[in-house]
């Protein structure tokens, strides 16, 4: 997973220095977390939350500077979706741990121009990592 945090961060604005924290879950908690703060009762693939919008600045905890937000994946979904897709288990969670870090990064697709952003930008570091790895 380092080696994609790094694919990410050279596309990105995201610092070297920067840490997140991964959760990969079940559907259960993943709709239980969607229904919580997207107000959507049903289980989804990726969740994104960036640490600075719930905890001000001025109550991060010390040593906690660099710490951008987390990330959780559904493993239900990273199967599912990679059997739709036909790619390994694998590249699915590679392609979902990129979805969120960009999401980390700033970086959202609310209308067509910043999906088409996002997509590229996933694309690109996907590319780049099956090509090495």
């Amino acid at each position: 997973m380092q080696f994609i945090f790094d694919v990410v961060i050279s596309l990105t604005k995201l610092s070297d220095s920067s840490e997140v924290g991964l959760v990969v879950t079940d559907d259960a908690f993943m709709k239980k977390l969607n229904k919580q703060y997207r107000n959507k009762d049903v289980p989804t693939n990726v969740l994104s939350f960036v640490y600075h919008e719930t905890n001000p600045k001025d109550f991060v905890p010390e040593g906690d500077e660099n710490y951008i937000g987390d990330i959780y994946i559904s493993h239900q979904q990273v199967e599912v979706q990679a059997k739709m897709a036909k790619m390994t288990d694998k590249e699915e969670l590679a392609r979902l741990f990129i979805h969120g870090l960009l999401h980390l990064a700033g970086i959202h697709h609310g209308n067509k121009t910043e999906a088409t952003e996002m997509e590229e930008l996933e694309d690109q570091a996907l590319r780049y990592i099956l090509s090495t790895g």
